[in-house]
Protein backbone atom coordinates (compact mmCIF):
# COMPACT_ATOMS: atom_id res chain seq x y z
CA UNK A 1 0.00 0.00 0.00
CA UNK A 2 1.19 3.43 -0.62
CA UNK A 3 1.20 6.28 1.80
CA UNK A 4 -0.58 9.21 1.18
CA UNK A 5 1.10 12.44 2.85
CA UNK A 6 -1.74 14.33 3.95
CA UNK A 7 -2.38 16.78 7.13
CA UNK A 8 -3.79 15.66 9.80
CA UNK A 9 -5.41 17.92 12.67
CA UNK A 10 -6.49 15.74 14.98
CA UNK A 11 -6.72 11.95 16.13
CA UNK A 12 -8.48 10.06 18.92
CA UNK A 13 -6.79 7.29 20.34
CA UNK A 14 -8.26 4.67 22.97
CA UNK A 15 -7.00 4.86 26.02
CA UNK A 16 -6.64 1.95 28.98
CA UNK A 17 -7.36 2.76 32.45
CA UNK A 18 -7.15 0.20 35.15
CA UNK A 19 -9.27 1.37 37.64
CA UNK A 20 -8.10 0.13 41.08
CA UNK A 21 -10.26 -3.20 41.89
CA UNK A 22 -11.18 -4.06 38.14
CA UNK A 23 -10.09 -7.04 36.88
CA UNK A 24 -9.56 -5.79 33.53
CA UNK A 25 -8.64 -1.63 31.79
CA UNK A 26 -11.55 0.18 31.04
CA UNK A 27 -11.02 2.01 27.70
CA UNK A 28 -11.72 5.53 27.12
CA UNK A 29 -11.20 7.43 23.63
CA UNK A 30 -8.84 10.99 23.52
CA UNK A 31 -8.65 13.19 20.57
CA UNK A 32 -5.91 15.14 20.47
CA UNK A 33 -4.63 17.91 18.33
CA UNK A 34 -1.03 16.55 16.19
CA UNK A 35 1.97 18.97 16.38
CA UNK A 36 4.86 18.85 13.54
CA UNK A 37 7.54 17.70 14.58
CA UNK A 38 8.94 21.01 15.37
CA UNK A 39 6.46 22.10 18.02
CA UNK A 40 6.20 18.67 18.96
CA UNK A 41 10.10 18.59 20.37
CA UNK A 42 9.76 22.00 21.34
CA UNK A 43 6.91 21.39 23.51
CA UNK A 44 8.42 17.83 24.47
CA UNK A 45 12.00 20.35 25.35
CA UNK A 46 9.68 22.37 27.69
CA UNK A 47 8.36 19.62 29.59
CA UNK A 48 11.55 18.49 30.06
CA UNK A 49 13.18 21.72 31.54
CA UNK A 50 9.47 22.18 33.66
CA UNK A 51 8.50 24.88 31.58
CA UNK A 52 5.24 23.63 30.64
CA UNK A 53 3.68 20.94 32.73
CA UNK A 54 0.79 18.29 32.29
CA UNK A 55 -1.92 20.87 32.34
CA UNK A 56 -0.54 22.76 29.51
CA UNK A 57 -0.68 19.95 27.18
CA UNK A 58 -4.34 19.54 28.19
CA UNK A 59 -4.84 22.51 25.62
CA UNK A 60 -4.60 19.95 22.64
CA UNK A 61 -7.32 17.87 23.90
CA UNK A 62 -10.56 17.95 22.23
CA UNK A 63 -12.86 15.74 22.95
CA UNK A 64 -12.57 12.09 25.48
CA UNK A 65 -15.55 9.64 25.13
CA UNK A 66 -16.57 6.80 26.66
CA UNK A 67 -17.09 7.20 30.28
CA UNK A 68 -20.60 7.40 31.98
CA UNK A 69 -21.55 8.06 35.87
CA UNK A 70 -22.59 5.60 37.87
CA UNK A 71 -26.39 5.54 36.58
CA UNK A 72 -24.30 4.35 33.63
CA UNK A 73 -25.49 7.69 31.32
CA UNK A 74 -22.77 8.89 28.65
CA UNK A 75 -21.10 11.99 30.55
CA UNK A 76 -20.35 14.92 28.43
CA UNK A 77 -16.51 16.63 27.92
CA UNK A 78 -16.47 20.04 29.43
CA UNK A 79 -13.90 21.82 31.35
CA UNK A 80 -15.34 20.79 34.86
CA UNK A 81 -15.27 17.30 33.65
CA UNK A 82 -11.45 17.77 32.46
CA UNK A 83 -10.60 18.70 35.65
CA UNK A 84 -12.89 15.95 37.55
CA UNK A 85 -10.37 13.39 35.88
CA UNK A 86 -7.43 14.97 36.11
CA UNK A 87 -7.65 14.68 39.81
CA UNK A 88 -8.18 11.21 39.73
CA UNK A 89 -4.66 9.62 39.61
CA UNK A 90 -5.44 6.08 37.95
CA UNK A 91 -6.68 8.09 34.89
CA UNK A 92 -4.30 11.13 34.86
CA UNK A 93 -1.81 9.61 34.06
CA UNK A 94 -2.94 7.42 30.96
CA UNK A 95 -4.69 10.46 29.80
CA UNK A 96 -1.58 12.14 29.97
CA UNK A 97 0.45 9.72 28.53
CA UNK A 98 -1.67 9.39 25.35
CA UNK A 99 -0.72 12.78 24.24
CA UNK A 100 2.67 11.20 23.47
CA UNK A 101 0.86 8.44 21.95
CA UNK A 102 -0.68 10.23 19.98
CA UNK A 103 1.92 12.65 18.85
CA UNK A 104 3.93 9.55 17.84
CA UNK A 105 0.87 8.11 15.29
CA UNK A 106 0.11 5.18 17.50
CA UNK A 107 -3.36 3.60 16.42
CA UNK A 108 -5.93 2.71 18.82
CA UNK A 109 -4.82 -1.16 18.36
CA UNK A 110 -1.78 -0.68 19.72
CA UNK A 111 -2.98 1.94 22.58
CA UNK A 112 -4.82 -1.26 23.88
CA UNK A 113 -1.74 -3.17 24.16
Amino acid sequence: MTLVLKKIATTTIDVPVQVPGDEKPSTIQATWVLHNWASYRAIVDAQQKREKTDEDLLGDLKNVAGLKDESGNDLVFDKELLDALMDITYIRRPLILSWFAAQEGRNQAAAKN
